[in-house]
């Protein structure tokens, strides 16, 4: 009897697949691919790796259709870290119908029922060929959906698996972070005077920054919402004593459909500019390079949005097309030229949370959509 995607998925869960990029202590996502390799192997699908980074590889299931256009279905193997759980977050249990543990919907859930529906048309001859990826890293760079994006010859299309409630995301924000530095000078505090505050030209600068963002807020995107800025960390100093002669914050400005990261530097640089006009003696620039997801959109009119509208009408979700603010794997396939729709099971309100868990009935109606799409492409 084929394994079914609850039972895949608990296993998925054991796997301690934290990104070490977010945790040096992670496991990192070698033990879990290995896992997968080792399912295809045991149910005859075919399966390779992909190298990425060092050790670090794309796991790729594929079965083979009749026809030229190749369909991806993707999802991501690391987790982020785990701190505060009352429990293993690696060991799964199940209450009130719902599956708990690290990754039970962000997102292994979507890859537990994407393998179960590939296992399940194996032999059913789909039109496309069919890959389901397990990729590396979404959760930092996503240096794993970039090097799927450089497969030739392309995907024709691709469903990112996240937790969408099985609705249709067709859009989503993107994201450009970055840091920018204020330098002064140091002195002893008795004597302030002597030296130039980096701390304080950095109120400057965070000030300016906050009316940016009240401006970004005033732009429309229906689907997704406004584009923001946030000031997330900053740093300075060296000790109580002494004027700060410098002082490094981090932004992270999210993207719209029909912006570009270029342009969202602009508009801050254009800013500090502005701030060195007016105050001669402050010293402030941006540290590049920044680190860039663009926004998606543009699968709306394209067969596989239809294809999936109607998988989630008949067994799940309302197939309305959704745009929602966090990123995924997609930024880096839409920008390689592949139409991406995000849809999985699970709610991103229990994404990263404590007691992250899946609505096991949400399993079965995933498994449904995805093997509906993959047959009727």
């Amino acid at each position: 009897m084929p394994e079914t995607a609850k039972s895949l998925l608990e296993k998925l869960i054991r796997f301690d697949s934290v990104n070490p990029s977010l945790d040096s202590n992670g496991g990192g996502e070698r033990a879990i691919g290995a896992y997968i390799v080792e399912f295809c192997r045991d149910n005859d699908i075919c399966c390779r790796l992909q190298d990425v980074e060092g050790e670090r590889r794309n796991v790729l299931a594929s079965v083979q259709g009749s026809g030229p256009e190749t369909l991806l279905f993707v999802a991501h193997l690391d987790t982020v870290p785990a701190p505060g759980w009352p429990r293993n977050p690696f060991e799964p249990y199940a209450a009130e119908n719902r599956l708990y543990g690290r990754g039970s919907c962000d997102t292994k859930a979507s890859l537990a029922v994407m393998l179960s529906a590939l296992n399940s048309i194996k032999r059913e001859k789909p039109r496309a060929t069919i890959v389901v990826a397990g990729s590396v890293d979404e959760e930092y760079q996503k240096i794993g959906a970039r090097a799927l994006g450089m497969i030739e010859p392309r995907f024709s299309g691709a469903i990112v698996g996240e937790p969408t409630n099985l609705e249709m995301v067709v859009a989503h924000k993107g994201s450009v972070r970055w840091r920018i530095e204020t330098t002064g000078r140091a002195a002893h505090t008795s004597i302030p005077e002597n030296g130039l505050n980096a701390i304080e030209a950095m109120a400057e600068v965070v000030i300016s920054l906050k009316r940016l963002n009240e401006d970004l807020r005033k732009r429309p995107a229906p689907l997704t919402g406004p584009p923001t800025l946030t000031v997330s960390l900053i740093e300075g100093g060296s000790d109580i004593c002494t004027v700060p002669a410098s002082c490094v914050i981090s932004l992270d400005r999210r993207l719209v459909p029909g912006e570009s990261p270029a342009a969202a530097l602009h508009e801050v640089n254009a800013v500090l500019d502005a701030l060195k006009r007016s105050n001669p003696h402050l010293q402030v620039k941006s540290i590049m390079p920044p680190a860039e997801d663009f926004p998606v959109s543009g699968a709306m009119a394209t067969r596989l949005a239809e294809v999936t509208r109607r998988a989630c009408q008949r067994f799940g979700g309302t197939g309305e097309p959704r745009g929602v603010p966090y990123g995924t794997d997609a930024s880096q396939l839409s920008a390689a030229g592949i139409p991406c729709i995000v849809l999985g099971p699970g709610s991103i309100e229990q994404a990263h949370t404590i007691d992250e868990y899946v609505d096991i009935a949400q399993l079965d109606k995933a498994f449904e959509i995805y093997r509906s799409i993959m047959l009727d492409y």
